[in-house]
């Protein structure tokens, strides 16, 4: 019998997934300070978790034994494209795990890998035929 991993429903992350990766492919030196953390996920978490509280974003990232859940706080009034995209990135996690969240191959840009198998190993810029977008 052939088993099937389960794949995030990476639609229903976006927009604030999507933004976090606009991001990632820009160069935001926040986003990228998180995944330069990896593999230590604890301080890829508390990193992640000191940028959302500096935009004002609700959510923060809570270990739970193997795994990470979401908790909602207060939010700032204001709340802007980073704190839209550090949630994404931290919805992302829980739902996929820091494995999705990888660096280039070819340029070390970091990037989410969406793959059902999560096999990605280049950013938009080196996939072939993609012409820089996801």
């Amino acid at each position: 019998m052939r088993k099937h991993a389960v794949v995030p429903p990476f639609h229903a992350l976006d927009p604030e997934l999507g933004v976090a990766e606009q991001l990632l492919r820009r160069g935001n030196p926040q986003l990228c300070a998180i995944v330069a953390r990896l593999p230590d996920e604890v301080a890829a978490a508390h990193c992640l978790n000191s940028v959302l509280a500096e935009a004002g974003a609700r959510p923060r990232l809570v270990a739970t034994g193997p795994a990470w859940r979401i908790v909602y706080v207060t939010p700032y009034a204001g709340t802007g494209e980073l704190a839209a995209g550090a949630a994404g990135l931290a919805e992302l996690v829980m739902v996929g795990g820091w494995r999705r969240v990888k660096r280039c191959a070819t340029c070390a840009k970091p990037f989410c890998d969406r793959t059902s198998g999560c096999t990605r190993k280049w950013g938009a810029e080196h996939r072939r035929g993609t012409g820089g977008v996801d």
